[in-house]
C-alpha cells in the first residue's frame, strides 16, 4: 500500500479540514509505512527549510537532504506545487507532507530509492515493481541550481544559509556551468568580499584575498573541508571537478584552525552520484585553446549500494602570454559503498598535471598604467622570461575518502582524509630591480631561479554529531578531531648572471649559468585540533558556539652545508617552533517566519608565523578577531537567498621593522578592515536567474615600525585592496515559442582602484586604475531543432568582451601585472 494525499476538496471549514488532513495523514503514513519493503533502522529525523515552490525543485531539495533517490516520470510534477516544509521530520512523514495536496503517492522500493507516481498511473509487474516512463530522478543538490539553500562548510553539519550567523557564499555547479567558468579566478569573479590575482599566462595559483587580506601557501583554500596543503605552488584547482565553491568570510578557525582571519574557500569535489550522470563536451576558442572533458557517473549496482563517477579533462592551449601555455590533463575517479541506509564510504583519487609559463610577469607602470612620451605601451603578450628554461609545471597526486555512519542512538560519524603527493619542477624568471626601473628606456634585467620542489601530506578530521532536544531547546552538537602532517623539500638556485630584455623589440636569445643553491630546506608541520560546537534553537531563536583548541609544530631544516653559504662558513641549521592556540566562535540570529533572519557574531583566528627574531626567539602566531552583523533572507515561493552583512576584523602580530635592529623583525604591526557587503543570488522564474553583489572595503595599516628610512605604513591601505567593487549577473532560459531552448545571460563586473606595492624606501604607493568588464553567455538545446539532437547542447561564453584594458598590482614596488584580455570559447557537449 502506498501514502496518497488527496486534496480533501469536500471539506467546509479549514480548522475542520485540517484537523481531518493531520488524522488522515497519519493513518496514511502508518499504512504506507506497513507496505513498504524490509529496509535498515529509519535514520534520524532532519531539520529541512524548504519554501513553497514549484514541486520539483522541492522534491530535488528534499531528496539531497534526506539522501534518497527519487524516481518519477519527466512530467509528473510539471505545474504541481508544494507547500514547502519546515521542521524536523522523519523521511516519511517529510515526504508526506511535501507532497499535501498534488494527489501524488510515494513507494520506497529500497532502503534509499523512493518512486513518485500518480494513482491512476500506477502499475505493476509480476513481481510488485513499479512500471514508469521516461525517469526523472531528484536528490541532484543545490549544486544543480542556482541558489544553494545549505552548507557544511561553516559549521561542517548541513545547515540551511539562513541559520548560520555569518555571511558564507555558494558558487554552484549550475552558476559555474552558466558563466563558462574555466579556473578559480573566474568561479569567484561574482562573489563579494573576495578578490583574485590575475596571473595570464604566468604561475596559475589561487592568489586570493579574503575581506581584504591575503591568504598565502594555501591557508585559506580547502577541498572536501580538509586542508588543500601548505604547497602554494600546487593550488591551482581544476573547476571542471568542482560540485560547488563555498566561501565562509570571516575567522573559521573555531572549526578548521590555523588561518588568515579574512576566511577560506572550500571546494567540493565532484562525487558519486544516485543518478545517471553521462556528460561528454569538447570546447575551443581564444589562444588556440583545445579541451576535451567527460563526466559519466551514477549506480553501478541496481539496489544503488554501489555508487561511481569519472571525471576527466584534457586541454592544449595558449594564453595571451607569449611562451606561456595552459596544458593541463584531469582524472578523478570515485566511488561510493553505501551498504545500508545508515553506512556510506566514498573513496576520492585524483590526478592533474599542469604546464604553465612560469614568468612573474610583473610589469612597471612606466608603458603601461602611465604614457611615457616618444615610447610605446608595453605589449600585453610581452613574455618576461626565457623561453625553454622558464617553466611551472606541477604533477599532483590525491587520494582520500569520506566515511559516515549513523547509529541507532542518533550519533553520526563522519570521517574524511586525504593523502596529496606533488612534484614542482619550478624554474622562475623576474626582473631583477625591486622597482623595475627601465634601464635606457627599454631594457629590463631578466634573472632565472631554479626551485624545485617536492610535498607530501596527510589530513584527517573525525567528527560525531547529533540531533536532539532539552525540553523546549534543540541541539545540534558536534564533537571533533582534525589532525595533519607535511613535508617538503626545496632548493632555490640563481642565475649567475641577468640578460637585458627589451620591452619594446624582445630577442630572447639568452644564456645563463648556475652555481651552487642559495637555499635547500626541508620544512615538517604537524597539528592537531579538538573541536566543539552546539548549534541551539528556542523557538525562532538560533545560537552558535563553537570552540577549537590546536597545537602546531613546525620544524625547518637548513641544509647550508649543501649551497653556496657553506663557503661563508655556515652550517646545517635545524629550528622548532611550537605554538597553541583558543579560538572560537558565537552567533545569535532570529528566524523571523517571513524568512528573515538578522544575525550578530563574534569570531577570532590565529595563524602561525615562521622565522625569528633578532635574539633567536620563535614569533608567535598572528590572531585575528572579527565583530559581524547581518540579515539573511530567504524568501517563500521562489528560491533566492540574500545577504546583507557589516563587519570589522583586526589583525595582531603581524610583522613589522625591528627599530633597534634593522634588517630583522618583530611583531608590532596590526591591519584593521572595515566593511559592508550585499550579495543576491534568485531564481525569480523558472526563466530568470540573477545574481548581484555589491562590497564596500576599507582597509588599513594601523600600527607598523618605520624602516631605516624613516617610512612607515600606518594609515596605508594594503596593496591589491580595492575600495569598491560591485557585479550583477543574469540569466535568461526561453521554455516556449521561437526561441525554445536558448539561454542567454550577461554580466558587468566593476573593481574600484587599489593600490600598488608601496616603495618603502621612498614611501610612494601609486594608485592602480580601476575598471569595469563585461561578459555573456549563449547556450542552446539542439534538441529543439531536431529530437535527433536531444541532449545536444552549443554554448558559446566570453568575459572581458570590450577587450579593455586593465591592471593589478604586481609584486614588486609599483609594478602591475596586465589582467586577462578579451576571451571567447564554444563548447559542444553532449548529455544523455
Amino acid at each position: 500500500m502506498m501514502g496518497k494525499l488527496t486534496a480533501g476538496a469536500g471539506c467546509m471549514e479549514r480548522r475542520r479540514c485540517g484537523w481531518l488532513g493531520s488524522v488522515a495523514l497519519g493513518l496514511l503514513l502508518a499504512a504506507g509505512s506497513a507496505g513498504t519493503p524490509a529496509r535498515a533502522q529509519a535514520p534520524a529525523p532532519v531539520a529541512y527549510s524548504i519554501p513553497a515552490q514549484d514541486l520539483g525543485a522541492a522534491l530535488t531539495t528534499f531528496a539531497d537532504k534526506a539522501g534518497l533517490r527519487l524516481l518519477f516520470p519527466s512530467d509528473l510534477v510539471a505545474g504541481r506545487k508544494s507547500p514547502g516544509l519546515s521542521g524536523t521530520y522523519s523521511r516519511d512523514i517529510a515526504l508526506a507532507r511535501l507532497l499535501q495536496g498534488t494527489g501524488l503517492v510515494y513507494r520506497f522500493i529500497s532502503a534509499n530509492t523512493v518512486t513518485i507516481s500518480a494513482p491512476a498511473a500506477q502499475g505493476s509487474d509480476a513481481g510488485g515493481t513499479i512500471l514508469l516512463d521516461t525517469i526523472d530522478v531528484a536528490g541532484k543538490g543545490d549544486d544543480q541550481q542556482l541558489v544553494a539553500l545549505a552548507t557544511s562548510a561553516g559549521t561542517k553539519t548541513d545547515t540551511p544559509l539562513i541559520d548560520i550567523p555569518q555571511s558564507i557564499s555558494v558558487v554552484t555547479r549550475a552558476e559555474m556551468d552558466q558563466r563558462g567558468v574555466q579556473d578559480f579566478n573566474s568561479a569567484v569573479a561574482y562573489t563579494p568580499g573576495v578578490r583574485v590575482v590575475d596571473y595570464p599566462g604566468g604561475q596559475g595559483m589561487p592568489d586570493i584575498y579574503l575581506r581584504g587580506f591575503r591568504a598565502i601557501d594555501q591557508a585559506a583554500f580547502y577541498r572536501d573541508g580538509l586542508r588543500g596543503g601548505f604547497n602554494a605552488y600546487d593550488a591551482d584547482v581544476e573547476t571542471y571537478g568542482l560540485e560547488r565553491l563555498d566561501v565562509v568570510k570571516g575567522p573559521a578557525s573555531a572549526l578548521y584552525g590555523a588561518g588568515v582571519p579574512g576566511g577560506l574557500v572550500n571546494a567540493v569535489t565532484k562525487r558519486p552520484t544516485t543518478y545517471n550522470v553521462r556528460e561528454i563536451e569538447l570546447l575551443g576558442g581564444s589562444f588556440d585553446r583545445l579541451q576535451g572533458a567527460f563526466d559519466i557517473g551514477g549506480p553501478a549496482t541496481q539496489e544503488g549500494t554501489v555508487l561511481y563517477r569519472l571525471t576527466g579533462l584534457w586541454r592544449d592551449s595558449d594564453t595571451q602570454i607569449n611562451y606561456s601555455p595552459d596544458n593541463r590533463i584531469y582524472f578523478a575517479p570515485a566511488v561510493t559503498f553505501q551498504p545500508t541506509g545508515q553506512t556510506s564510504l566514498t573513496l576520492l583519487t585524483s590526478y592533474q598535471k599542469t604546464e604553465k609559463g612560469g614568468s612573474e610577469q610583473s610589469l612597471p607602470m612606466a608603458n603601461t598604467v602611465f604614457a611615457t612620451p616618444g615610447t610605446p605601451k608595453i605589449s600585453p603578450s610581452l613574455y618576461l622570461g626565457a623561453p625553454g628554461l622558464t617553466n611551472w609545471t606541477v604533477e599532483n597526486l590525491s587520494a582520500g575518502y569520506e566515511f559516515k555512519h549513523e547509529f541507532d542512538s542518533g550519533w553520526k560519524l563522519t570521517q574524511n582524509a586525504r593523502y596529496t603527493h606533488s612534484d614542482v619542477d619550478y624554474v622562475s624568471s623576474w626582473g631583477s630591480d625591486a622597482t623595475l626601473a627601465v634601464v635606457d628606456g627599454q631594457y629590463i634585467n631578466i634573472g632565472v631561479q631554479q626551485r624545485p620542489k617536492t610535498s607530501d601530506s596527510f589530513l584527517i578530521d573525525t567528527n560525531v554529531s547529533r540531533k536532539f532536544a532539552t525540553g523546549p531547546i534543540g541541539h545540534d552538537l558536534l564533537f571533533g578531531v582534525d589532525a595533519g602532517y607535511y613535508n617538503s623539500t626545496e632548493t632555490r638556485t640563481n642565475s649567475t648572471n641577468y640578460n637585458a630584455l627589451s620591452i619594446f623589440t624582445p630577442n630572447y636569445n639568452f644564456a645563463y649559468a648556475f652555481g651552487l643553491p642559495w637555499s635547500d630546506t626541508q620544512s615538517k608541520i604537524t597539528q592537531i585540533g579538538f573541536y566543539a560546537q552546539d548549534q541551539l534553537s528556542l523557538g525562532n531563536w538560533r545560537l552558535t558556539l563553537s570552540g577549537r583548541q590546536d597545537f602546531v609544530r613546525d620544524e625547518e631544516y637548513n641544509f647550508n652545508s649543501r649551497t653556496l653559504l657553506a663557503d661563508f662558513g655556515f652550517t646545517d641549521t635545524k629550528s622548532v617552533a611550537t605554538d597553541s592556540a583558543f579560538t572560537g566562535r558565537v552567533g545569535l540570529g532570529y528566524r523571523f517566519d517571513a524568512g528573515v533572519t538578522p544575525y550578530v557574531s563574534y569570531s577570532t583566528s590565529f595563524q602561525p608565523v615562521a622565522g625569528t627574531d633578532y635574539n633567536g626567539n620563535a614569533f608567535k602566531p598572528t590572531t585575528g578577531e572579527q565583530y559581524e552583523a547581518g540579515i539573511k533572507y530567504e524568501p517563500t515561493g521562489w528560491r533566492g537567498m540574500f545577504t546583507a552583512s557589516v563587519f570589522q576584523i583586526t589583525q595582531q602580530n603581524v610583522l613589522t621593522n625591528d627599530p633597534i635592529n634593522y634588517g630583522y623583525s618583530v611583531q608590532d604591526g596590526a591591519v584593521r578592515s572595515r566593511g559592508l557587503e550585499l550579495e543576491g543570488k534568485a531564481s525569480l522564474t523558472d526563466n530568470l536567474d540573477i545574481v548581484a553583489s555589491y562590497t564596500y572595503l576599507n582597509a588599513r595599516v594601523t600600527q607598523d615600525n618605520p624602516n631605516e628610512s624613516g617610512v612607515s605604513k600606518v594609515g596605508t591601505v594594503p596593496a591589491g585592496v580595492p575600495e569598491n567593487a560591485a557585479s550583477l549577473w543574469a540569466y535568461y532560459t526561453f521554455r516556449d515559442g521561437a526561441l525554445n531552448g536558448l539561454g542567454a545571460g550577461a554580466g558587468v563586473r566593476y573593481i574600484g582602484s587599489s593600490y600598488a606595492v608601496m616603495n618603502t624606501t621612498s614611501g610612494t604607493q601609486i594608485s592602480v586604475p580601476g575598471y569595469t568588464l563585461l561578459d555573456a553567455a549563449l547556450r542552446y538545446d539542439l534538441g529543439k531543432l531536431d529530437p535527433r539532437l536531444k541532449g545536444a547542447t552549443l554554448s558559446v561564453t566570453g568575459t572581458n568582451l570590450l577587450d579593455t584594458e586593465y591592471y593589478t598590482p604586481g609584486f614588486y614596488w609599483n609594478s602591475v601585472l596586465y589582467g586577462t584580455r578579451r576571451t571567447v570559447y564554444g563548447t559542444l557537449a553532449y548529455r544523455w
